[in-house]
């Protein structure tokens, strides 16, 4: 087994695929900031497929994120399951890193799930897919913009952790 090490040094890590990762979500912030600009000046964002579109770079987000976890989680000899239970745990129970799983895993087969549910049978979600979506629906409604949702939940339960830290740190 190979141990992957992450060093950090300052704001710095010594880890390649993190410093890729990171470049990847800068490149998608600036795909959202301008689509975020679009909207704010758009008469009917929805129609002018800017929602969509806003949607797609943040799926994809939530997949390089996935990707990320699971080579430093392999790398470290972590299992998934392991990986999934650490902190910071949002209300409801669930762990930063299993909503972010659950988003990417979301973003990946939401096609096949509605296809499941319209499918002639009127099929009902099982096993993996029933547990993802539970996962977010634990966190925010499955709607339209599922992934934009989680994300600013997400984002709101980051900032809440970094703040109730530094409070607790003085």
């Amino acid at each position: 087994m190979s141990i992957m090490a992450i060093i950090r040094i300052g704001s710095d890590y010594a880890d390649a695929d993190f410093g890729l990762l990171v470049r990847h979500l800068k490149l998608l912030d600036i795909e959202i900031s301008q689509i975020n600009a679009s909207i704010a000046s758009s008469h009917d964002p929805e129609s002018d497929g800017l929602c969509d579109a806003g949607e797609y770079f943040i799926g994809h987000g939530f997949i390089a994120i996935q990707r990320y976890i699971t080579a430093t989680r392999t790398g470290l000899g972590i299992s998934l399951t392991d990986a999934l239970k650490v902190p910071p745990i949002m209300e409801g129970g669930l762990s930063f890193a299993a909503a972010l799983n659950a988003a990417a895993n979301y973003w990946k087969h939401m096609e096949e799930w509605i296809e499941t549910l319209n499918g002639p049978d009127g099929g009902d979600l099982k096993g993996n897919a029933l547990r993802t979506l539970q996962q977010i629906e634990a966190v925010t409604p499955w709607q339209d913009y599922t992934c934009a949702n989680l994300l600013a939940v997400l984002l709101d339960c980051h900032a809440t952790n970094r703040m109730r830290s530094q409070r607790q740190s003085r």
